[in-house]
């Protein structure tokens, strides 16, 4: 989560040499292309905004002026139309324009960040050209990039989409659960941390069970990697990248076995570990953070053999840094976070953004508290705007004060609602068939905050009454 590293924003000016030959985007007309605004000739008052690290790029913003421009040298292998998405953030909803060799097209700028696309097909040269995006009227807007598909290819890329969706009908009939930054970075309330994998192997499951169970929550969103990259299971795709950062004791197993056992889901948080910097350099390539075939093979590993591993057991993934993550090809991504189990869940974080890919089925929503975007006793699917086709999810600090424990001697802060408002919470976006994740600090011997725990029986007793909680949906 945005509270894992200080939020920084590093400005890059001057105007961009005109892209070489070398330069040019390659065109696949049977995938999703990308250009991303940061990577355009653009004029020099665009600024481009990085996010924590050079490689978490976000966006280029300061788009005020008609002759401001962004310009990309494409190469198409065929003469093709081609649908187009523009990732954008308007303030007045001014007119924009994206003009090629053979073709112009208009569109009005979103107020607030969406995903916009196009309704006339922008048509390509064979061969090597231009696609230049301006204003046509002054704005204060920001670029993420522009989404390129083939139209012949979009029956087939949308086919595979729903293919690789799985059902969310029990996630909205949970109607909320509990999640826990917890792992080698957490500290008990007082004094130094047990050394890994200590606090791995003195864990309390049946404790930790119990107390969820005493929430009423319907899953558990656990994190298997944060502040640092130590993952509590055996996992040989890890010890093959970096050795000494999993345990022989088999926690993930434990934990979905004894939440199992309460009719309790479990769900993964993930994150792809940049803030660990040893682990970070055995999967970025830094001299050209455009590469990403590393840190996708060795991502594609570990989730395949995790997934095998449990099946049915993880019920599905939250992926942190969806900017970093974009463009990746998240088809594949996806592919090996549902191995093992097809009706896996999974969601990237996008933040302010709106969704960076179709190939997922949730909302990560952190921050997300419920809103009026999905109809009364329906699906609790996005039927338009920045998330649309995703299912309405939302992330909540609890007590905090961040996300997890990575500092000694932490104190808890009081819970960040009411009883009254968490019950109102959950019960609004109940109605309208969302769902809502609590965020719980928790220190190493595994206790909670009794006044975190006092707000979630309140809601337990608003919505389940004295009934237990028991999937029963897909």
């Amino acid at each position: 989560m945005k509270g894992l590293v200080a939020f920084v924003i590093v400005w890059y000016s001057g105007v961009l040499a005109v892209p070489s030959a070398e330069a040019a985007t390659m065109l696949d007309p049977k995938d999703i292309n990308v250009l991303m605004a940061d990577r355009a000739k653009r004029d020099g008052t665009l600024d481009v905004t990085v996010w924590g690290k050079p490689e978490g790029r976000a966006w280029v913003q300061n788009w005020r002026r008609p002759e401001d421009f962004f310009q990309w040298v494409v190469d198409s292998p065929d003469e093709a139309p081609y649908e187009v998405s523009v990732l954008a953030h308007g303030t007045a909803g001014a007119q924009a324009e994206i003009a090629g060799e053979m073709s112009r097209l208009t569109f009005r700028l979103p107020k607030g960040w969406d995903k916009l696309a196009l309704p006339e097909p922008f048509l390509l040269p064979k061969g090597r050209s231009t696609v230049t995006v301006r204003l046509l009227k002054p704005d204060d807007a920001k670029l993420k990039s522009l989404e390129l598909v083939c139209v012949p290819a979009r029956a087939d890329i949308q086919r595979r989409i729903r293919e690789l969706r799985a059902p969310t009908q029990w996630l909205r009939e949970a109607r909320y659960g509990v999640m826990f930054q917890w792992g080698a970075w957490g500290y008990p309330q007082h004094g130094p941390a047990k050394p890994w994998p200590k606090m791995i192997d003195d864990f309390d499951v049946d404790v930790f069970a119990r107390m969820v169970e005493d929430t009423g929550a319907g899953y558990v969103i656990w994190s298997v990697t944060w502040r640092t990259y130590h993952f509590a299971a055996p996992i040989k795709a890890i010890d093959q990248i970096l050795p000494g950062r999993t345990s022989t004791r088999d926690l993930i197993g434990e934990l979905a076995d004894a939440l199992s056992k309460r009719g309790i889901k479990l769900m993964l948080y993930y994150h792809e570990g940049h803030p660990d910097k040893e682990w970070w350099e055995r999967n970025w390539d830094r001299a050209d953070p455009d590469r990403k075939e590393k840190f996708v093979n060795n991502l594609c590993a570990v989730l395949t053999e995790v997934g095998r591993r449990y099946g049915a057991k993880v019920a599905g993934w939250f992926f942190d840094d969806g900017m970093l993550f974009y463009p990746a090809p998240f088809e594949r991504i996806t592919r090996a976070a549902k191995a093992g189990y097809a009706a896996r869940l999974v969601s990237y974080n996008s933040w302010v953004l709106p969704r960076l890919t179709d190939f997922q089925e949730v909302f990560m929503g952190e921050g997300f508290g419920g809103s009026a975007a999905t109809a009364v006793d329906g699906d609790g699917i996005f039927p338009e705007g920045p998330q649309r086709g995703l299912f309405a999810h939302g992330m909540l600090i609890l007590d905090g004060p961040d996300w997890g424990i990575f500092r000694p001697d932490t104190r808890i802060s009081r819970p960040a609602f009411t009883p009254e408002q968490a019950v109102g919470l959950v019960s609004r976006a109940a109605e309208r068939g969302q769902t809502l994740s609590f965020n719980l600090l928790m220190y190493e011997d595994g206790s909670v905050s009794p006044e975190s725990l006092a707000v979630l029986r309140a809601v337990r007793e608003a919505v389940r009454g004295t009934a237990p909680w028991r999937a029963t949906g897909k």
